[in-house]
C-alpha cells in the first residue's frame, strides 16, 4: 500500500527531533504510530464471512 502523509513545518520538525532522540527513522516512527492508531480504532461492522460463525 502506498500513501502520502503531509505534515506542517512544526509537525515535521517535531518528528525529526523525535527521530533523532529515539535513533529511529521518521518513516519507522510514523508507520508504528499509524499501525497503533488503526489497531485501536478497528471495528468490525460487517461479518467477515457470509456463513455462520462457529467457535470451538
Amino acid at each position: 500500500m502506498a500513501w502520502t502523509l503531509r505534515l506542517s513545518e512544526d509537525e515535521e520538525a517535531a518528528l525529526s527531533a523525535q527521530a533523532v532522540a529515539e535513533g529511529r527513522s521518521k518513516q519507522e516512527i510514523t508507520r508504528d504510530a499509524i499501525r497503533t492508531y488503526l489497531t485501536r480504532q478497528r471495528t468490525w461492522d460487517d461479518y467477515l464471512s457470509e456463513g455462520p460463525v462457529v467457535f470451538g
